[in-house]
C-alpha cells in the first residue's frame, strides 16, 4: 500500500463549474445491455419455451404452482432487473459547498454535511484480487474509488468514476478540501488492505464479486433446468 497525505493544489471554482452528476453514455448502454443479457438472453429457454408452446393457454397456468413457477421466478426476475438499471440509470448527485446528496428511484436519499465527514479516502489502484472484479477497474485517469466517510469509519458514500465520471470525483475532493475534511491520497492498495484500513469502505458486491458470479450462474442454469423439466421445449 501506497499512502500520501492531500498534497493536491486547490482547485478554482471555474475549473470545476458542475456541480450535479449523473450517469456518463457509456454507462446507460452498459445498463441496457446487462439488462437485456439478464433478462432476455439469459431467460431465452424460459421465453422460447412459454411462446413456442402458447402457454398461455393451458388450463394449469396460474392454477397449478409447480407448472406456474418458471414463469413466476421469470417474472421476479424482470422485476428486480428493471428495478436495478433505473437505480443506476436515474442516479444523481449534487455536490457542492455544504456537503452532498445522492438520490435515485428505489433507493433512499442520501444526504451530508461535510461537517459530518471525518476522512475522505481516494485511492487511485484497487488491486480486488479477482479476474471477475476486472470489470470494476476504473481509467487510468480516474482514482478506482474515492469513500467519504463519517468520525467513526463508516461509509457514507462511495463517488465511482464508472457511474459518476472522474470529475464528480475531482468535485468530491475539492469540496471536501475545501471544507478542511482530511483526505487520504493511495496510490496501490489491495481489497484486503482496505478492508483491514476501513472496513466499511467497499461494498459487499466490491468485497466478493467472484462468489456472486457463482451465484448468478447457478441460479440462471437452475432456473432453466426447471424450465426444461416443466415445461420441455
Amino acid at each position: 500500500m501506497i499512502s500520501t497525505p492531500d498534497a493536491a493544489s486547490p482547485a478554482q471554482d471555474g475549473d470545476l463549474p458542475t456541480r450535479t452528476f449523473g450517469p456518463p453514455a457509456s454507462v446507460v448502454i452498459g445498463t441496457l445491455v446487462v439488462g437485456v443479457v439478464f433478462l432476455v438472453v439469459l431467460e431465452f429457454l424460459v421465453i422460447i419455451s412459454f411462446v413456442g408452446q402458447r402457454l398461455w393457454r393451458e388450463p394449469a397456468l396460474m392454477h397449478d404452482l409447480v407448472f406456474t413457477l418458471p414463469l413466476l421466478i421469470w417474472v421476479l426476475i424482470a422485476i428486480a432487473v428493471t428495478v436495478v438499471c433505473l437505480r443506476v440509470l436515474t442516479s444523481w448527485l449534487h455536490i457542492d459547498e455544504d456537503g452532498f446528496v445522492l438520490r435515485s428511484l428505489f433507493r433512499r436519499t442520501r444526504t451530508a454535511r461535510w461537517q459530518d465527514v471525518g476522512l475522505v479516502i481516494a485511492a487511485r489502484d484497487i488491486d480486488r484480487g479477482s479476474p471477475a472484479a476486472e470489470a470494476l477497474d476504473a481509467p487510468e485517469t480516474a482514482y478506482d474509488g474515492v469513500y467519504v466517510m463519517d468520525s467513526a469509519g463508516r461509509r457514507i458514500l462511495a463517488v465511482s468514476s464508472r457511474f459518476f465520471g472522474p470529475r464528480a470525483q475531482e468535485m468530491t475532493l475539492h469540496r471536501a478540501r475545501e471544507a478542511g475534511v482530511r483526505i487520504e491520497h493511495i496510490d496501490a492498495i489491495s481489497h484486503v488492505e482496505l478492508r483491514e484500513q476501513a472496513p466499511q469502505a467497499m461494498s459487499f458486491v466490491d468485497r466478493h464479486p467472484n462468489p456472486l458470479l457463482v451465484a448468478l450462474i447457478l441460479f440462471y442454469i437452475g432456473h432453466n433446468l426447471l424450465t426444461f423439466i416443466v415445461w420441455g421445449l
